[in-house]
């Protein structure tokens, strides 16, 4: 049985600086690599700490239908192996209301490992895990997007 994730993120950079950032930086890792080593982090309230993990990522063009958004097949899988799921999903910016902001959306699935013992976990613990670390990865993509894209508009302020 797999488990379903979806999360969602606002950045305050613009739908089109947003969805170029990540064309660059997506293609520049297909390019390069083909797959990268991203650390994946959660943090764990109950437990006082968080988990780390580092995942081997692998990126595809999706396609969207209507061609507007251009959405990516994302694929991780744990480094090193280990009781970790493999993650399956779609990694897409969307156009928000405001023009200053875009909205970046991971949905996917995994399946839990280790059988029903696994699936156990999942239910307690571990999709709020996953959640949690969809949302840390969707955070950090959009503090970098927003740093470039403030740093851009500071250039152009500085040359008028």
């Amino acid at each position: 049985m797999a488990t379903t994730i979806y999360e969602r993120q606002l950045t305050n950079c613009p739908y089109v600086r947003a969805r170029g950032y990540l064309h660059e930086e997506i293609e520049g890792s297909i390019h390069n690599a083909g797959a990268t080593t991203l650390p994946l982090k959660a943090t764990l309230p109950l437990l006082k700490g968080a988990l780390e993990k580092d995942v081997l990522v692998s990126y595809r063009k999706g396609e969207d239908p209507l061609r507007f958004d251009e959405p990516w097949l994302v694929h991780w899988t744990p480094e090193g192996g280990g009781p970790y799921p493999d993650f399956d999903g779609e990694l897409t910016v969307r156009a928000d209301e405001s023009y200053r902001r875009a909205v970046l959306e991971l949905r996917g699935e995994y399946k839990p490992p280790l059988g029903t013992f696994g699936q156990a976990f999942d239910l307690v613990l571990g999709a709020k895990i996953a959640a949690r670390t969809a949302r840390a990865l969707l955070q950090e993509i959009a503090r970098v997007m927003e740093e470039r894209f403030h740093g851009e508009e500071s250039l152009k302020q500085e040359a008028v």
